[in-house]
């Protein structure tokens, strides 16, 4: 019986569909389990929205450029430094550094909340942009990007 081949993986590889809903997927359960969070320990609708926002949104930029740096990392047997790799995968290395920057600073934005005893955007939201921003360039220096 002939199996039948899907379009998830071609030549080791995902596609560019299967990527993206795994970003979609990922995204989604990172905004509604951080807005969870947020609501249950701070009792900010509105700062936890943003918080999962952030996380949401993130995830879905950097989960489908990880899992893509992963398979080709894996095709290679692990023998490709990180800057080639990064060159080979399909989706922008950009997007995925700003998407990891973004998940971090949503977490950032609980640790201020948390620090200063209460939920204040003036404080959160510029804090997150600015790990979000840090990792960026961090990550685009040690990808030579």
């Amino acid at each position: 019986m002939p199996s039948e081949k899907t379009d998830a993986v071609t030549n080791s590889e995902p596609s560019e569909r299967f990527l993206t809903l795994i970003g979609v997927g990922g995204g989604l359960v990172q905004f509604i389990a951080f807005t969870a969070v947020g609501v249950l320990t701070l009792d900010n609708l509105v700062y936890s929205g943003i918080i999962g926002l952030f996380a949401g949104v993130g995830s879905f930029l950097f989960i489908p450029w990880f899992v893509g740096l992963s398979a080709v990392q894996e095709a290679d047997d692990g023998n490709v430094p990180l800057a080639v790799a990064a060159e080979r995968v399909p989706r922008s290395t950009q997007q995925g550094l700003i998407g990891l920057g973004l998940e971090a600073g949503a977490i950032v934005m609980i640790a201020a909340a948390f620090a200063l005893d209460g939920a204040d955007l003036l404080v959160g939201v510029p804090a997150a942009l600015a790990v979000a921003l840090a990792v960026y360039f961090v990550g685009s220096v040690v990808l030579g990007r």
